[in-house]
């Protein structure tokens, strides 16, 4: 607390010397073109200097690595913010000729007391992102932890109900959504609420939905969207390719369907063109009440990822079982990541780390025995009729497409290797959907070691 304290005894003597020299306002090497000012409260605001802001950032960052409980609630970015803005009103009520050091402790303690009361304020979050799930929208609405999921119309009347839209910003974005030329509005809070649901949702069919509680606005987005990513991944594991599921599967926030254009010249011969879709514009199509039923079959799977998921949103950590959850949450991730990626060898990488997540880091001897363990496959097993063994398969993925492409020692680096990426895809997902039964089966237990035996 002794450096935090001497740096804003530097802020107040940078602030006094510009108090007797404003030129000194304009650094030579400050690259920001314009004077700094922070608000200081009813209206007015307090010129200060680059180096002003510089050590003000570093007592955000200073006062952040003393509280580990702020750390996962709030992005860097929007703590030092929270941080400058607190030092306005501060610095505006000293009298710069009083001691230095009395200064900067009454500064210091009014800035805490400011970020204890910011801190405290922040409350429940709803974010919301457009989505495309499934090829009908006639779905009931479902939860998996706090990602929940609604067609775009039930969606836009709930939130009517709620008092978050009004009902001629829920009517005129329900006739956009028919299909009907909408007339101007009058510039207002109302019409920009509705432009904003329009450009949220565009061509989206599905609404993710996700709470949070006591996380800064930019740190709470941040998670919401790995939380809805996530519950989409945990979704399409349901199929027997995940990728080709997610290929379809996407929050409007990532992605949205465009044509992808290639030219090609051979001499002596014509241009040849060609095109393609980036993606699906939406994901498998079901029958009425499909989908409920394979909710209801697998509701220990969609439970286990909630409890996971519910892990992601929390402010703390503080769930019943944080080490098995954040093995899931990691594993998740990178079977995510590894289904959304278009090179065939970072994807074996990526699905090759979803593995080793399972196995807590156990490399490939740890991912055979969570194979063995899970899905019942020993080393010496053929995974096919004159397929490779278990271990030769996790040998080529693990050793050969992954460590060596992560050393830079992969001499195969043009060779293709989409069927290796697909016995990845499938050995990585086969292990996800046992480990998160494993789970749901072992509430009491929070060692991930132990999906290893």
């Amino acid at each position: 607390m002794k450096s935090v304290q001497a740096r804003v005894q530097k802020i107040i003597a940078e602030l006094t010397e510009l108090q007797e020299h404003p030129r000194r306002l304009r650094d030579g090497d400050d690259a920001f073109p314009f004077p700094r000012m922070i608000d200081a409260g009813n209206g007015q605001g307090l010129f200060v200097s680059g180096k002003i802001d510089e050590n003000i950032a570093k007592v955000a960052d200073e006062l952040l690595s003393l509280d580990p409980s702020l750390q996962p609630r709030f992005t860097r970015a929007e703590w030092r913010a929270m941080v400058r803005k607190s030092f306005g009103p501060a610095l505006a009520q000293i009298d710069l000729d009083d001691d230095i050091s009395a200064n900067a402790d009454q500064v210091l303690a009014k800035v805490k007391e400011t970020l204890k009361r910011d801190v405290d304020h922040h409350a429940t979050r709803e974010y919301v992102f457009g989505c495309t799930l499934f090829g009908n929208s006639d779905v009931k609405p479902f939860s998996i932890g706090p990602v929940k999921f609604e067609d775009r119309e039930t969606w836009l009347h709930r939130k009517a109900e709620e008092g978050d839209i009004s009902a001629t910003t829920q009517r005129r974005v329900r006739d956009s959504w028919a299909g009907k030329r909408l007339g101007k509005r009058r510039p207002s809070k109302d019409s920009m609420d509705e432009a904003d649901v329009l450009q949220a949702f565009a061509e989206s069919t599905f609404a993710s939905s996700i709470r949070t509680v006591g996380l800064g606005s930019e740190a709470g987005r941040d998670k919401a969207l790995t939380a809805a990513r996530l519950a989409i991944t945990g979704i399409a594991l349901l199929w027997q390719t995940p990728s080709k599921a997610l290929h379809g599967m996407n929050l409007l926030y990532d992605r949205s369907p465009r044509r992808q254009k290639t030219i090609s010249f051979v001499p002596g011969k014509a241009v040849l063109s060609g095109s393609s879709w980036s993606h699906m514009p939406h994901g498998p199509r079901l029958k009425s009440g499909e989908w409920e039923q394979k909710l209801q079959e697998r509701r220990d799977h969609f439970q286990a990822i909630g409890e996971a998921l519910e892990y992601v949103v929390s402010p703390s950590g503080d769930v019943s079982r944080p080490r098995v959850m954040n093995t899931l949450v990691q594993a998740l991730l990178w079977f995510h990541e590894g289904c959304r990626e278009t090179v065939a060898l970072m994807a074996i990488v990526k699905f090759s780390s979803s593995l080793d997540a399972l196995a807590s880091g156990g490399k490939a001897r740890g991912i055979r025995e969570v194979i063995t363990a899970r899905v019942g496959i020993t080393d010496d097993k053929a995974l096919w009729v004159d397929g490779p063994t278990m271990k030769q398969a996790v040998d080529e993925i693990y050793s050969e497409g992954r460590s060596r492409t992560v050393h830079g020692t992969n001499m195969k680096i043009g060779h293709d290797w989409t069927s290796t990426r697909s016995l990845a895809e499938q050995l990585a997902r086969l292990c996800l959907i046992m480990c998160i039964d494993w789970a749901a089966a072992n509430t009491s237990s929070d060692d991930p070691l132990q999906m290893r035996s």
